[in-house]
This record gives structure tokens, sequence and C-alpha cells, in this order.
């Protein structure tokens, strides 16, 4: 604002200078109009005089008159370049905030004045993008990285022909489309996807890029003003999120009964922390002889009226915040708190994918042990296959981390993921637990048997041991062992209870 401020002044200096300059050599040059008439001498003399005054006059005007437009140009660009400032995101090149939603205002009030005329409307939908685990790619990879992943997001949005990009804060950004065609809107989308991460995956600096969720609502049909419209795209996120992220999902109006339902568990469960209502209960883990040798710890929050809310209605809640930190540091603290007061020979404790992609775990395990004076020798931290399928080479170097720091580390629900055998080789894991999905089949299912004793002897290839879950019958117990399992886990040997109710078999293993 400065520098247009400047330039105004110049311009109002040289505009007067001009204009005085102008006068003068008007005055003089009817002077020498009147030189070819002198008769005498001084006359003569005269003419001249303002012949040459009027030379000077003219040479001083159009020194004046050249600065000035060149003066002008300056203005006209500082005005474009405050104008620009004003309405464009400098990052991502995308519009700010502010002048996206006037023109998505704009937008929604033309639909509502043509659809009270009657007239034909240009229906348009909203797409609201969040690049998931945008934190993490700051944190492990620095935040020029972070910048990177935003300008080609802007930059690629931009080039798509009929979409109207803006960035509204952070790693968030909308898109007004002029298109409510879901199949034909849901291919451009895929595609753009697509092509955005094959960019970023290719450079060195971006490659923790993990991709974009995206949430999607129509006008009119979902919403007629701006407010509600954004609303309804953030819900239509948040569910696509909570579903595992790098999704894109289309808003529909049960949607406003599942956020609002997640939501109030957020809150409960945020209080239930502060009120200490969450209980860890534990599964025993037994070996080949029937031996005590580990328990699982598996987290319970009774609520208000003496019932148990089911966990995966609330981690799920946790992971789309920062809350599933807390938790899983409460999870932590209690079973060292409970393994101290029991002796139980070994605690598995389960950690979330949200937990593995921050660089917050492994400092609080290291805090916790050291405040609780535990050896981490004495957990295993289990992971789901999901969770390892999509690891990035941080929460790999995460692992090796925790493992040198003396956790064992176990592969949870073997089995129902893609291409799981591959990845068996170089990954720092020292347990493989088998899902119930096949233990429970072993009787019946060749395809399970197969299975199973396959998972058996690559894992005694590779020096890992073999955990089947959901054990319920001496069948199942049996086969599976028939098939490599060295540990079993199941309601045959032992519900979930609260610590003081196993430790009788606790005692009976140290016996």
């Amino acid at each position: 604002m400065r520098d247009v401020l400047s330039v105004i002044h110049r311009i109002r200096i040289a505009y007067v200078g001009a204009t005085c300059l102008s006068t003068t050599a008007v005055g003089f040059g009817l002077m020498a109009l009147i030189g070819p008439r002198a008769e005498t001498t001084a006359d003569v003399s005269f003419a001249s005089a303002a012949a040459l005054c009027s030379a000077l006059a003219s040479a001083a005007l159009i020194s004046h008159v050249l600065p000035f437009t060149s003066i002008w140009r300056q203005f006209r660009a500082q005005r474009e370049k405050a104008e620009r400032r004003a309405n464009i995101d400098d990052l991502s090149g995308c519009l700010n905030r502010r002048r996206f939603m006037e023109i998505l205002d704009q937008r929604l009030s033309d639909i509502t004045s043509r659809q009270i005329r009657r007239q034909q409307t240009q229906d348009l939908t909203l797409l609201l993008i969040d690049v998931d685990h945008f934190k993490m790619i700051n944190d492990g990879f620095g935040h020029a990285s972070g910048d990177d992943v935003l300008r080609a997001l802007g930059r690629r949005a931009l080039a798509e022909s009929g979409w109207t990009a803006g960035r509204l804060g952070g790693d968030e950004f909308a898109i007004i489309v002029d298109d409510t065609d879901h199949r034909s809107l849901d291919h451009r989308i895929r595609r753009f996807c697509q092509e955005l991460a094959a960019e970023l995956r290719d450079k060195e600096k971006t490659r923790g890029y993990q991709g974009v969720s995206i949430g999607v609502a129509s006008a009119p049909a979902d919403a007629a003003n701006s407010h509600d419209l954004l609303n309804k795209a953030d819900v239509a996120l948040y569910v696509g999120k909570r579903n595992g992220r790098g999704n894109i999902t289309y808003y529909h109006k049960d949607m406003e009964r599942e956020h609002a339902e997640q939501r109030q568990i957020a809150r409960d469960l945020q209080a239930a922390l502060l009120l200490d209502q969450l209980e860890l209960h534990y599964q025993p883990i037994v070996g080949l002889d029937g031996e005590l040798a580990a328990v699982e710890a598996l987290l319970r929050w009774r609520n208000n009226v003496g019932g148990y809310v089911p966990p995966d209605k609330f981690v799920r809640v946790a992971e789309q915040s920062d809350m599933i930190d807390r938790l899983g540091e409460w999870v932590f603290r209690r079973a060292c708190r409970d393994l101290k007061a029991v002796d139980f020979p070994r605690v598995s404790v389960n950690v979330s994918g949200a937990q593995l992609k921050n660089d917050r775990l492994v400092p609080m395990l290291r805090t916790v042990l050291r405040e609780t004076r535990c050896d981490a020798s004495r957990f295993t931290l289990e992971i789901t296959e999901t969770v390892v399928l999509r690891a990035t080479p941080a929460v790999l170097r995460t692992l090796r981390e925790l493992r040198a720091m003396g956790f064992l580390i176990a592969l949870d629900d073997f089995g129902t993921g893609n291409n799981s055998f591959a990845l068996l080789r170089d990954l720092p894991v020292d347990f493989i637990k088998i899902d119930k999905s096949y233990t429970q089949r072993l009787e019946t299912d060749k395809i399970s048997q197969v299975f199973v004793t396959a998972v058996g002897e690559i894992a005694k290839a590779l020096g890992m041991s073999v955990v089947a879950e959901g054990i319920e019958t001496e069948e199942q117990h049996a086969c599976a062992r028939i098939a490599g399992a060295v540990r079993f886990q199941g309601y045959l040997h032992g519900k979930a209870q609260p610590p003081r109710a196993v430790a009788s078999i606790a005692g009976q293993a140290a016996g």
C-alpha cells in the first residue's frame, strides 16, 4: 500500500509541473506567432526570445509528460499487484479464502435468483480437499516439502477446466465445479488424484505424500447457501477420513446423524479420559503346553449406565484427532502399572496406525518407561497388517527403532490384507498373529489349512513365531498347532478380564 501511495504522490507532482509548463509554453508560443510581424529590431529580438522560450517550454513539457506516462504504468502495475495480493494465495496460486467465498456466495445467489424466476440454473458441486497426514509430511520431511505439496495441488487444480480453486487455509482446499453429474465428476476427480500422486511420489522432497481425502456436496440439491454447503462437504470429508482416508465421499442426509453421533462420542471420550472411566482387560495368550506366555491388553470404556462402549466405535473416532495420542499414552501407562502389580510374563499393547504415523510415539514410550521404571523387553507392540501394507519408509524406521529399544513387534490380523507374504521378508516383526477368519475354519476349509500351514513354514524360516487368534474349540487348537502355531489366543483359553482376575493364571505360569 505504501508503494501505491508513493506512485500517486509522484503522479501529482508530475501533473502539476506539466500543467505549469504547458501554460508557459502556450504563452510563449503566442508571442512567437507575433514575431514575423515585428518591424523594429527590438520587436525581432523579442520574437526570437519568444520562439526560443517556446521551444524550451515544449522540451520541458515533453520531459515531464514522458515520465508521467511511465509513472502511470507503474501505478497500474502496483494496483494490479495489490489486487492480486488481496485475492490470491501466494503459496498455492489459488484464490484466498475471502475471494473464494465471495465467488461461491455469488454463484449460489445466482442459482437462488434463477429458481425464484423459474429459470434454468447452472448448478455446481463443491469439493473440499484435505491432504492426508499433512502434519507428518511437515514433521518428517520438512515444511519445504509440505509447501511443495500445496503448490502442486494448487497448480493442478487451476489447470482443470471448469474448476474454480481456493485455498481455505493450511492444507485445506475448496473447488467449485460446474458439474453435478457424480459419475463423470468421480472420473475427473480420480484422474486428478492419480496424476497428483504420480507427480509428488516421483520426487525425493515430496515422497511422503500419501494422498488426499475429498468431501463432495452439490448445490442446490444439498444446500442453498455457502455456510450449509461447506458444512455438508465437511461432513462428507469427515466420514471419508473416518473410513480410512484417501476417499472421495459424497454427502447424503444420513451423514448428519452419523456425524452428530461421532462428535458426541468424541466429547464423551474426552470426558472419560478426564474422569478415569477407562479400563484395561487382559486376554491370556498360551504356549504349546498351555502355560501363560503373555496377555493382550484390551481397552474397555464403561459408560454411565454400567455398560461398555465397543472399542471399534470409539477408537476410530479418536484416530481422527490428536485424542489418539492421549488415549495411547493412557493405555501404555496403565499397562505398565498393571504389569508391575500382577507380574504378567509379557504384555501385548495395540498401537494404531495414526500413532505410528506421527513422531510422538517413540518419545512417549520412552517417557512412560522411564517414569514407571518398566523395561521395554516385557512388551509386545501389535500393529495391524493393513497399517503395514500402507507403511511409509518413516513408519518402517519407527518400527526398527522400537525393536532397538527392546520391544517385540507383532503383526496382527494377518491374512486380512493383500500381498501379505511379500511383506514378511523385510518387515521388522517377531510374531505373526493369524486372523480368526482362518483359524476358526481350519477343521473344514482346505484353503484355510493351506494358508495357515504356509504362514507357519515361512515364519519358521524367518525366525518368527505364529500366534493363532480366535481359538474357541479343542479341534481348532489342535489344527492350528499342526499347522505351525506356537501360541494360542481365544475364548478356549480365557476371555479378557480385569488384571486381578487373571493374576492366578500369572501365578501358575510363574510357578
